[in-house]
């Protein structure tokens, strides 16, 4: 299986749907500006797969040269503010779909309501649903399908700027990914956690240093593209400065820095309710398919009431996919176990 490179267009959701305008690029001649938005904007959104397949679409194959064949496939995005090519991971078995499968996918997605979906994500962002277009090429809508399980993505992207001189949306190749052997084994993250537990602080001011740390950067990233907005989870209210990345598993309890750093295990919170899961007063528990709040019996519900905490109230679990969810499910039996304890 040939190794590729190809560059997406850069995305704040987790390339499961459209984020607008914010950090693309503002040269008139890119698809970033006009239309607006990247089909491969949509990559990770895994709700309506077609016998186990996402079908989706990457610039860099729309090129007839690459109708059946398979490769593996390392993304890589291009960051305005810092003017750096980072990679996000690979898959593997991605298969150039041919015209006739593409169009067999939009007749499909047009009677599921993906395309009407899609859509809608376009009008909620400020631009023309009419851009989704079913009479232009299907091709232009869909030249790729691949099975979520193939896909490989890293919880901190990798840096590749020496590495790609590019900035095309081409098809590059290589023997092998160009980081592959040269990673940077150190985490900054664990460093300042090291530098923290070993000072002259109390404990508390530990605590508090840590979940600083840990709540805010790279790991809230992560969470806000797992669940797919910057929003609290609970409220709904989605003003930047109150919300925290809760650890659903706290980074003491977590076996590596892969745990801490997974957007799986954590939860966006205003601050209040933050203290309330941080200290077991709330937690969400899991029944059948879906994710309930509930509050522990040392707390006054009416009084939570108020503050617009809702014992039995039913979490968005939508833009999580099946890998994610399956973690978060791990993560919340952990804090569900000493919510328990605790009543």
């Amino acid at each position: 299986m040939d190794n590729k490179i190809a560059r997406i267009c850069w995305n704040s959701h987790g390339w499961k749907k459209p984020s607008g305008p914010n950090g693309k690029s503002t040269d008139h001649n890119s698809f970033e500006v006009n239309p607006g938005f990247g089909h491969e904007e949509w990559l990770f959104d895994y709700t309506n797969l077609i016998h186990g397949y996402q079908y989706s679409f990457l610039q860099p194959l729309n090129n007839n040269a690459h109708k059946g064949k398979t490769y593996r496939i390392y993304l890589y995005y291009f960051e305005k503010a810092s003017s750096k090519k980072f990679c996000i991971g690979h898959i593997d078995n991605v298969v150039c779909i041919d015209e006739q499968e593409a169009q067999n996918a939009i007749d499909h997605f047009r009677e599921n309501g993906r395309l009407s979906k899609m859509q809608r994500d376009l009008s909620s962002i400020g631009l023309n649903p009419s851009l989704i277009n079913e009479n232009t090429s299907a091709l232009l809508n869909f030249n790729i399908k691949f099975k979520p399980d193939d896909v490989v993505l890293h919880d901190i992207p990798k840096d590749i700027t020496d590495s790609i001189k590019n900035h095309r949306y081409i098809l590059l190749n290589t023997d092998k990914a160009p980081f592959e052997g040269k990673e940077d084994n150190t985490d900054p993250l664990t460093s300042d956690i090291t530098d923290i537990l070993t000072s002259d602080l109390s404990e508390t001011e530990k605590d508090t240093l840590i979940k600083s740390r840990i709540g805010q950067g790279r790991f809230k990233e992560n969470v806000i593209n797992t669940w797919g907005g910057e929003r609290c989870a609970v409220t709904l209210v989605n003003i930047r400065e109150m919300l925290i990345a809760s650890h659903i598993k706290p980074w003491r309890d977590c076996e590596s820095s892969d745990e801490r750093l997974d957007g799986a295990n954590g939860v966006l919170l205003c601050s209040h309710i933050d203290k309330l899961f941080d200290r077991y007063l709330i937690t969400f528990k899991f029944q059948g398919y879906k994710c309930i709040l509930k509050i522990s019996q040392h707390c006054d519900k009416q009084q939570l009431k108020g503050l617009g905490i809702h014992d039995g109230e039913e979490l968005s679990l939508d833009s999580i996919n099946v890998a994610e969810l399956n973690r978060l499910k791990k993560y919340i039996e952990h804090h569900n176990a000493i919510f328990d304890q605790n009543n």
